[in-house]
């Protein structure tokens, strides 16, 4: 593999920087509730990683990658965040509702965005 920081692109950095820190996000809790906390991989968080697999395999081996498929990647992780999100609402009673998301995962969620955005914007690039 040749790999060099210095020569590669501001968007790729960011895509590099987003799976590190995602990758960080996992063993904070993406799960808190005051007695109980769920780290990323008690939660299987691990699963969102392979949409990060392509762009990272592609940049890391210097290759040339679609950016198209890297964006509809970054789209499906931001989607599939979003609902995961959305899937830790606990009703307490009487219909109220409280989100238990943890840090780990709000970070997780912003390192998708900036994954996406990266992407979107490298397919302006080329």
């Amino acid at each position: 593999m040749s790999f060099d920081w210095k020569t590669l692109s501001l968007n790729k950095q960011i895509i590099l920087g987003s799976f590190g820190i995602s990758l960080f996000s996992l063993f904070l809790p993406w799960v808190d509730i005051q007695l109980i906390t769920l780290n990323g991989f008690q939660q299987q968080g691990y699963l969102f990683l392979i949409c990060f697999i392509y762009p990272l395999y592609c940049i890391l081996s210097a290759k040339k990658h679609n950016a198209l498929v890297s964006l509809a990647l970054g789209v499906l992780t931001v989607i599939l965040t979003i609902w995961f999100i959305n899937s830790k609402s606990v009703e307490i009673y009487e219909g109220e509702s409280v989100n238990v998301s943890g840090s780990g995962l709000w970070l997780f969620a912003l390192c998708t965005f900036a994954f996406t955005f990266s992407c979107f914007k490298e397919l302006n690039e080329d």
